[in-house]
Parts: C-alpha cells; structure tokens; sequence
C-alpha cells in the first residue's frame, strides 16, 4: 500500500489545478494549513456517525481531499517559486495536527478497539519521525512503507464504508490494522534510513 509511487502520475494530472490556484494567488502555506480544518470536519463526521452513519460516505471524499492539498501545496510553492523552511515546518505540523484528528476519533467509535487505535495513532506518529530522522542525519527523507500517510488514508476510507454496508462492527479490524501497518512502516523506514546513512 505505498501509494506514494502514483505521485508523479496524480501530479500530472493536477497541474491545471495548481495553475488556477497560481492565477488566484492562493498561497502554498494556506494550502498546507487548510489541511486542519478539513481534518476537523472529518472528525466530527466520525463522531456523529453512531447515531448518523450515512455521514461515513463523506469520509473518503475528506481522506482524498487530505492528500490531494498535500500534493497540491508542494507542487504550487514550486511552481511558484515560494519554497522556504516555514512552509516545511507547517507541512508537518499539518500532516501529525490532521492524522490525530482524522484516526483517534475512531478509538471513541463503537466496535473499534479503543487501546488498539490509540496505540496505532502514536505508532503512525513514530513512522513519521522514522521517516523525517534520517533527513535531519543527512540523508533523503524517507516515505515508503506498508501504511504510510496515504496508506492510513485508504484504511480510514475502506473502513468507513464497511461500516456502511455491514455494521459498526467492521470498526473492529482498524486498530490492529493501523497498529500493525505503522510498527512496520517505522521499522522499514529505519532500516532505510540506516543503509542510506554512512
């Protein structure tokens, strides 16, 4: 499930996108950030959905939505030569603020694994430090992994519209799911970041 191999691909065939964000003067920072809010709306999404669960079809149009702004807002501070530290840092701020809000409000969701999801959201947070560790060594960032960012994305999507079709008992997998997914995320990307480093 490493989907970020299909990046160049969806890029492509974003850049109108970028294009009329550019003419608007949309700035790739407000891009970034705008990351946040939309994580709320999703977490409400799931905490209403107990006793409103035709919301959870909104729930993969919010996980898309949240990696398609996380394309977008690199590809136009490139294009538009507004590239600077600040953005990298709110990029990471954005991507850790709308992981917690998009995957803990399941561990509150009845049928899920309260512990298990809890303990997955800090795994997934620690995959992401493994990740970003061997880059301040000296390395190349790492992303790769069986559930990276776009990975959670997809478990949250696909659960959600079991959920749906089958009950509140198809929460029950996520957990283990997401736990299992981040310890190996984190333990393939430092094994990376460990054959990259000198």
């Amino acid at each position: 499930m490493d989907l970020y191999r299909t990046k160049p691909w969806i890029l492509a065939r974003l850049e109108g996108v970028v294009a009329g964000l550019e003419r608007s003067g949309v700035s790739p920072d407000a891009v970034t950030l705008s990351a946040i809010p939309l994580a709320v709306v999703g977490a409400a999404l799931l905490l209403v959905s107990p006793t409103v669960p035709g919301v959870l079809l909104a729930i993969p149009l919010v996980a898309l939505a949240r990696l398609v702004l996380n394309l977008l807002d690199g590809s136009l501070a490139r294009r538009t030569g507004r590239m600077h530290p600040r953005g990298e840092l709110y990029n990471e701020l954005a991507d850790r603020v709308s992981d917690i809000l998009l995957l803990a409000p399941v561990a509150f969701l009845p049928g899920a694994q309260r512990e298990t999801v809890l303990l997955g959201v800090v795994v997934a947070g620690f995959a992401s430090y493994a990740g970003l560790a061997p880059k301040a060594a000296g390395a190349e960032r790492v992303y790769r992994g069986i559930l990276s960012k776009p990975g959670r994305m997809a478990l949250l999507a696909v659960s959600s519209l079991a959920v749906v079709l089958v009950g509140e008992a198809a929460w029950g997998p996520f957990g283990p799911i997401l736990l299992a997914g981040a310890a190996l995320t984190a333990i393939e990307r430092i094994a990376v970041g460990v054959r990259r480093l000198p």
